[in-house]
């Protein structure tokens, strides 16, 4: 009896212990991985612009198109482990200031007139570039970060001043094209294997040049580099 007794107590003393690496087998990782190599997604935005150009050391005009959202579509396919290449096309419908310039008496100057009226510029942004994924082709607890770099390709296809035969040829502005870079950072959100929703922030600087009748004598370009950044939500699916 006191064998069957000394038995029962050892039994009952090893169980829970057996029981814990069981236990341990059925807790959850928060690491899932990624099955899918493609990326295909809508997204929307706002792009903070610098519309001003400097025509000379002591002017600057408001020349180029102001801040306004952004949609478009992005294209995305992983090349090996954390990276992969993207690519995107963006529409902006944007509107802008109207000048005229005017020469300066007794200068080389040119002084810019504004003449109070607004034109649409609606603006498509192409880019391409890479990015990195900073969990690997994985997501932690459904999240999935990453930064990135682009180039881009920006040209006006749409709008006009709606008076702008009253401005001189060559004092008409026009959009692009215009090269873009930048970089980029954010997260994915995986709401489900296959689906996602993305935040996204974009550093970025496209060129803008001013019309030939805001250049000064002796002046060949009035150009510069100015912030076009954006922050965008999107989703996408994988596949």
């Amino acid at each position: 009896m006191n064998v069957i007794k000394r038995t029962a107590l050892f039994v009952l003393a090893v169980l829970p212990l057996a029981a814990r690496p069981a236990g341990a087998q059925e807790i959850a990782s928060h690491i899932r991985y990624v099955e899918q190599t493609q990326r295909l997604g809508a997204f929307a935005g706002w792009v903070f612009t610098n519309p001003d150009l400097m025509l000379n050391d002591t002017t600057t005009v408001a020349l180029g198109p102001r801040s306004a959202p952004i949609f478009g579509l992005r294209y995305e396919v992983r090349a090996s482990g954390p990276l992969s290449v993207a690519a995107s096309v963006g529409f902006i419908p944007s509107k802008r200031k109207v000048f005229l310039a005017e020469a300066v008496t007794d200068s080389a100057e040119i002084r810019a007139i504004d003449t109070g009226r607004e034109a649409n510029v609606g603006i498509v942004l192409l880019e391409g570039g890479v990015t990195f994924h900073l969990t690997g082709p994985r997501t932690y607890r459904n999240l999935a970060p990453f930064v990135g770099a682009r180039v881009g390709y920006a040209r006006q296809i749409s709008g006009r001043d709606s008076a702008e035969s009253t401005v001189p040829a060559a004092e008409r502005y026009r959009f692009g094209p215009a090269f873009a870079v930048g970089a980029t950072a954010g997260t994915d959100f995986f709401l489900a294997r296959s689906l996602s929703v993305r935040l996204e922030l974009n550093g970025r600087l496209w060129r803008e040049t001013a019309p030939a009748g805001f250049r000064a004598t002796g002046q060949s370009k009035v150009s510069e580099w100015n912030n076009a950044s954006s922050a965008q939500l999107g989703a996408a699916l994988h596949f």
